[in-house]
């Protein structure tokens, strides 16, 4: 699941998370648009793995992502041990990796179609790129240049760029920002936390991710960048809570992973409201991402123990 994927970041071995244990996903939304809660058996469920997946696993460098126009992006590992980035065209799989780079972690698409690259060559030097519709845009790091640029996570419809950072003491943090602004975005951090990883940020500026505690508990955070509010997010009954999505209506999922059986399971979560969402008839659930026409993609676990990347459109 997430928690995983933030191991994401191979490109940063500062942060590694646990890969064993089990996911439960949910849903998190506004208390007035309760009736806009869909439950799974509400969706037409389809598979979307590219062909060059090699470790069907959730380490957080297999994450799966949907965008308002249905465009699917996805980040794996390839047989070769690096990290690729494909989106599924019409046509079908395309690898979009930077040309010359060893390793590409990418993010969802904006409705633009936009892709946030975060790549590295031989040297392990990480640099950005945006990606859109075959082309490639080599810009500058939006973050304060004091901080050691992490990995780009996200891409709204503004072009903002959420990423994670680490400063001088090996503490990361969020970072919003545009490109086109190098080294001006905005640093912050759920407060009295020994790390926070932001996931999305979506147009209105409300950022989703996950902090750790001083026991090393894993919660989710929503932070408003309008009046610079956080809020804590737990699943019930979950050791360790993400929220990873987030679109423009405030509707949210994320996973959380349970204590009894160490499972991960998906949630989705309207106006404070929790509620479980999983792929029916599967072992685990991991959601990504949430879009204003409320697709949802992720990874689920299936009986042989694969993991496979998904997308739920609405019946």
């Amino acid at each position: 699941m997430l928690r995983k994927m933030l191991t994401l970041l191979i490109l940063l071995s500062c942060i590694t998370l646990t890969s064993s244990g089990f996911l439960r996903a949910q849903t998190i939304y506004d208390a007035e648009k309760l009736g806009r809660f869909m439950p799974p058996h509400d969706y037409n469920f389809t598979t979307v793995d590219s062909p060059g997946l090699y470790q069907e696993v959730d380490n957080g460098n297999f994450v799966t992502w949907v965008n308002n126009s249905g465009l699917v992006s996805q980040q794996y590992i390839g047989i070769d041990g690096n990290m690729h980035t494909a989106v599924l065209l019409e046509d079908g799989w395309k690898v979009i990796d930077v040309p010359g780079a060893t390793n590409t972690a990418g993010t969802n698409a904006n409705s633009q179609g936009q892709i946030a690259l975060t790549y590295s060559g031989a040297n392990g030097v990480t640099h950005l790129a945006i990606w859109e519709k075959g082309h490639y845009s080599y810009v500058n790091n939006p973050c304060p240049a004091e901080y050691t640029y992490g990995v780009a996570v996200g891409i709204n419809d503004w072009g903002q760029v959420t990423s994670y950072v680490v400063d001088s003491n090996g503490v990361s943090w969020a970072c919003l920002g545009n490109p086109i602004f190098p080294y001006r975005g905005v640093v912050f951090g759920f407060p009295d936390a020994v790390g926070t990883i932001p996931i999305m940020t979506n147009d209105l500026g409300v950022t989703v991710g996950a902090y750790w505690d001083a026991q090393g508990v894993q919660h989710g955070f929503v932070h408003h960048m309008i009046g610079n509010i956080f809020t804590s997010v737990d699943f019930p009954g979950a050791f360790n809570s993400w929220v990873q999505g987030i679109n423009d209506e405030g509707i949210m999922n994320g996973s959380g992973q349970l204590n009894s059986s160490s499972n991960w399971a998906g949630f989705e979560i309207i106006g404070g409201h929790i509620e479980d969402w999983n792929v029916p008839g599967e072992v685990q659930t991991d959601l990504f991402v949430i879009t204003n026409n409320l697709r949802v993609a992720g990874l689920y676990q299936s009986a042989d123990g694969v993991w496979h990347g998904f997308v739920a459109t609405p019946r």
